[in-house]
């Protein structure tokens, strides 16, 4: 018979696993957000063609603001800045963070971010940071928060 803290011990050391269903339905739930904050980028089709000079997009809200700046744009992604500022509170000061909007599968995902704490595109092998192990999925439901807030 196996003990109640063995088990636990068990559980504790098993290494972390993402669930990628949870993390693409946020992805597909933050472009579908996206277009609809933004509907004239996508009605304009800058999104998809790629254009000489990038357009800039914004949205107040009470809670957040959020500037949308295209990057690149190319025939099925486009690489966008987006900065977050929560005017008043003291939590959120400014976030960017680097996303990009997959259009043949209809996904939108956080690439980088800014800032202490900030997701890294990539992480070198010896980092002696601790980071949540769900970091991805953090920072992407936390867009998808924003992009409803604004919403509203």
């Amino acid at each position: 018979m196996t003990s109640t803290a063995t088990l636990k011990s068990k559980v504790r050391s098993r290494p972390y696993q993402p669930d990628l269903d949870e993390l693409l339905s946020q992805c597909e739930l933050n472009y579908w957000l996206f277009r609809r904050l933004w509907p004239e980028c996508v009605e304009q089709d800058i999104l998809s063609q790629g254009t000489q000079k990038s357009p800039n997009w914004e949205c107040d809200a009470p809670a957040v603001r959020l500037t949308a700046d295209v990057t690149d744009a190319a025939r099925y992604t486009t690489t966008i800045n987006l900065e977050i500022e929560s005017p008043g509170k003291a939590a959120i000061k400014e976030i960017k963070l680097i996303v990009r909007l997959y259009h043949d599968v209809k996904m939108l995902e956080v690439m980088e971010g800014s800032g202490p704490g900030a997701l890294k595109a990539i992480y070198e092998h010896n980092n002696i940071e601790k980071k949540p192990v769900d970091e991805k999925r953090q920072i992407n439901q936390f867009l998808g928060e924003c992009f409803r807030a604004c919403l509203k």
